[in-house]
């Protein structure tokens, strides 16, 4: 599959639906490349021949499926993530590494989110944007959602990449605006937010 190109430093292969695979970031800092998810689908990985530090979302199937066909240098990982894989560097808080920095983020999406920001423009957020489904409905956690948009307004970077979006890139202020949106819904005594 073609590699999509945002800038000089940073590409990605395209999210598939059959078999659903997430967006696979690819980032070239110094001599190391960097993958931001690894997706499901291996046909993704052709032109992957290389050696890759790693970062997984989280632990969904569709981010991690095709961990075991690259080779990894170094791999970053949620405590909700080394439960499924096994192996891999926890990040607790944050964890920078030249101009990338992984970093926790709180969604309702699923536990163990991690992000991650290059430089000051762009930032990885897998599916951490999106809500769960609850009870044949959609809904955020409120007081996680309420967390989120602090995490998200403390980033340099003023474009998120959002797995499944269709061209990838969000601004982050858009983003923001929306999520607020979505928070002020919320109800007194009622920890979810329901949607759509």
């Amino acid at each position: 599959m073609d590699r999509k190109i945002i800038n000089e430093r940073i590409s990605y292969i395209e999210a598939t639906e059959e078999p659903l695979s997430a967006d696979i970031g690819i980032i070239r800092c110094g001599d190391t490349e960097w993958l931001y998810d690894v997706g499901n689908d291996e046909r993704s990985l052709a032109g992957l021949d290389g050696q890759y530090n790693v970062v997984l979302s989280h632990f969904h199937q569709d981010h991690t499926g095709s961990l075991d066909k690259i080779r990894v240098g170094e791999l970053y990982v949620s405590g909700a993530t080394f439960r499924h894989t096994g192996w891999g560097t926890v990040v607790n808080g944050e964890l920078t590494i030249g101009d990338l920095r992984i970093f926790q983020i709180p969604s309702s999406h699923t536990k163990g989110c991690l992000g991650l920001e290059i430089g000051n423009e762009y930032a990885f957020v897998g599916d951490a944007l999106y809500c769960k489904a609850k009870d044949g409905h959609y809904a955020y956690n409120a007081q996680l959602l309420k967390d989120e948009i602090e995490v998200l307004k403390e980033l340099k970077a003023s474009k998120l990449l959002v797995s499944h979006f269709k061209g990838l890139v969000r601004p982050k202020d858009e983003v923001i605006a929306e999520l607020e949106q979505i928070y002020s819904k919320r109800e007194k005594n009622n920890p979810d937010i329901r949607v759509g």
